[in-house]
């Protein structure tokens, strides 16, 4: 067993591409050498991969080859066809070596072959270069002739086996031992000597290289530094991660602001101090903002001069802020509705305008299935009507995060009513799946509203999520949905407020399954293939269900019951009348009584009481019967009970071990 390290230098990365590409290039690093364990190094000008055991060799694995199906690669003479001999001359392979396969649509034709053995440093050597192009990222360059691309020019590389340096070449750019330090503070060259000495000889050079050591390092500080100005850290989801890709090293430096700036909402605050300067605002003890901020700068020499600088940035972002603020505020927001006409959703769909009015007929169709009196309807109303106007205001227009919220905050400024006030700024929750979800009626019904009718108007429009593009956040949308739905327990029936694309809906029952991915797939699979994929509450409701019985022995003797019946009904058969004179066996008169007795049966534990009747009536009576009559009706009596059991779920989708067994 080695160890290898593996460092790709580059010139500074964009924040939000370091992690993704550190996952990706560890996973790659990790399949291609078979190392036991993968350690990722990553800051702004470097992604670093230890891998650890290394094996001296790959042995080769066995991999079968699937050529065509059996009864296409061979006539009926048994001679091979034109499709096989071409899978034969494309493998390099002999008729003698063909083998008979059993896949999912059939059997097929196969070859085995065994891959050489390999050394993990020259799959390194003959794949690096693709790895490094094929990493993910939005936008990508080429720096030179190589023809590489990557999110930055890549400047240098370390490669090593244990103490030897890897002959390896990215581009123009060979492999040595040599990395360097951070770029303000030690800015030389430095020779790693052993794999060992990586970590510690960066730290000598003011590099922290571990990400998570850093921000560690980081909230251990900023929280200090807070408790030291006399509050707690205050700042978005997700700054300090960002912070900690910004610096090679962390220093803390704190500042202040004028007093008066607090006047300003605190959302607004804490965005301008972070959106802009990557700041860290400040709360004091008893919740309201302090007038610090803290940062953290990759540069701690002269600390006085770079806090003055921050100040006075911070200053002149705040003052616009303040100005900004003071001058929406002279405007109400019900003025600004029909200036919406000028903001373009999207030039296949329309203006803000028109997704206002429609999201007043969504949100009042949904607000009756919920049970809303005229008084929650009229506030539906006017939240819907002045929801997008804050996209006028100049605060919005500078930070757009903030929309909804200062819609909010302009409302309660202006005189509406609080629970309107509230829903403007609720109708955008959840934006994603950890965050919080609407605390309102109101605030919920208008964000299910106002995502519906994205997924409806988009897909009308051939605007579709592709793979993994999505830039309307269309899969977003619909998780919200569901979200909220199942969190307020409300059965919406989606499929009457609009008319539904028929993509929408295949989207909604892929997405649907997705949302359950954690449930029995087979409960999920049948459940759906019988449920209403616009009716979410009831698909959840059964899906619990059938998860909590799943393994009870009740619910596997209803499983074994419906695929009785479900095995001896004709494909096509589709008669459900039921004629009593043609009931002529007493277990067969015995089976439609009971069945009369559930029809309306609320669970589907209930309808175990059927199943020994079920059985009786397998013992007992012949189904296929000459008498078409007879057959006929018998057949129509078995498809009424699967089609009652159906209403819980296919059975025939339920996987158990009894059932697996006895097949």
């Amino acid at each position: 067993m080695k160890n290898i390290l593996l460092e790709i230098g580059t010139e500074e990365l964009p924040t939000s591409f370091i992690n993704s590409l550190s996952e990706f290039i560890g996973i790659k690093l990790k399949e291609l050498t078979e190392a036991k364990e993968v350690i990722k190094f990553s800051t702004p000008r470097r992604l670093a991969f230890l891998l650890k055991d290394v094996p001296e060799v790959i042995e080769g694995k066995k991999v079968i080859i699937y050529g065509p199906p059996w009864h296409v690669a061979f006539d009926r003479e048994g001679n091979p066809t034109k499709a096989l001999t071409k899978f034969l001359e494309k493998n390099n392979a002999k008729i003698e070596d063909v083998i008979k396969v059993k896949r999912d649509r059939g059997e097929y034709t196969a070859i085995e072959k065994s891959e050489k053995a390999e050394s993990p440093i020259n799959r390194i050597k003959e794949n690096i270069e693709e790895i490094i192009n094929s990493a993910p990222a939005p936008k990508k360059m080429r720096w030179d002739s190589s023809g590489i691309t990557f999110p930055r020019p890549i400047r240098w590389l370390v490669a090593l086996c244990n103490e030897e340096v890897i002959d390896i070449k990215v581009g123009n750019i060979r492999a040595g031992r040599e990395t360097f330090g951070h770029r303000l503070l030690n800015p030389y060259k430095i020779e790693i000597k052993r794999i060992e000495d990586y970590e510690s000889a960066l730290k000598e050079a003011n590099v922290i290289p571990s990400f998570e050591e850093r921000l560690n390092l980081i909230k251990k500080s900023v929280e200090e530094e807070s408790n030291r100005l006399g509050g707690m850290p205050a700042y978005p989801e997700g700054l300090l991660e960002e912070v900690a890709n910004l610096v090679e090293y962390p220093f803390i430096i704190s500042g202040k602001f004028d007093a008066k700036y607090l006047d300003l909402p605190e959302l607004v605050i804490i965005t301008v101090s972070a959106h802009h300067q990557r700041f860290i605002c400040v709360k004091g003890k008893d919740g309201n903002l302090l007038p610090y901020f803290i940062a953290v700068s990759n540069n701690g020499n002269n600390k006085d001069a770079i806090r003055r600088g921050y100040e006075r940035v911070l200053k002149a972002r705040l003052e616009d802020a303040l100005f900004f603020y003071m001058e929406d505020l002279k405007v109400p927001l019900y003025k600004r509705v029909e200036e919406l006409k000028g903001i373009l959703q999207h030039p296949k769909i329309g203006n803000m305008l028109d997704k206002v009015k429609r999201l007043e007929d969504i949100s009042v169709k949904i607000g009756k299935q919920v049970g809303f009196d005229e008084e929650k309807i009229n506030k539906l109303k006017r939240a819907s009507l002045l929801s997008k106007a804050d996209l006028l205001t100049e605060m919005v227009k500078e930070l757009d995060e903030l929309q909804g919220y200062m819609g909010y905050i302009y409302a309660l400024k202006q005189g509406e009513d609080e629970e309107v006030a509230t829903a403007i700024y609720e109708h955008y929750k959840p934006k994603g799946s950890d965050d919080e979800l609407p605390k309102t009626d109101i605030g919920a019904v208008l964000s299910i509203a106002d995502k519906w009718d994205n997924l409806v108007s988009y897909f009308s429009v051939g605007e579709t999520p592709k793979g993994n593009s999505d830039p309307h956040g269309l899969r977003r949308s619909f998780a919200g949905i569901l979200r909220i739905i199942f969190d307020r327990k409300w059965d919406i029936n989606l499929r009457s407020i609009t008319k539904v694309p028929q993509e929408l809906e295949e989207f909604i029952l892929q997405r649907t399954i997705a949302f359950f991915e954690d449930y029995p797939y087979d409960v999920v699979r049948s459940v759906m293939s019988v449920s209403d994929p616009l009716i979410p509450l009831h698909i959840k409701e059964k899906i619990e269900r059938l998860t909590e019985i799943k393994d009870r022995e009740e619910f596997k003797e209803i499983v074994e019951a419906y695929k009785r019946i479900s095995r001896i009904i004709p494909k096509n058969f589709n008669r459900e009348e039921i004629k009593e004179e043609f009931l002529k066996e007493s277990a067969e008169k015995e089976l439609y009584n009971k069945l009369r007795d559930k029809l309306n049966a609320e669970d589907i534990l209930d309808m175990h009481e059927i199943v020994p009747y079920i059985n009786n009536f397998f013992d007992k009576v012949l189904v296929m019967e000459k008498d078409e009559n007879l057959k006929n009706n018998r057949l129509a009596l078995l498809l009424k009970i699967k089609k009652l059991f159906m209403r819980f779920g296919d059975l025939d989708q339920i996987v158990s071990k009894e059932v697996v067994c006895n097949g």
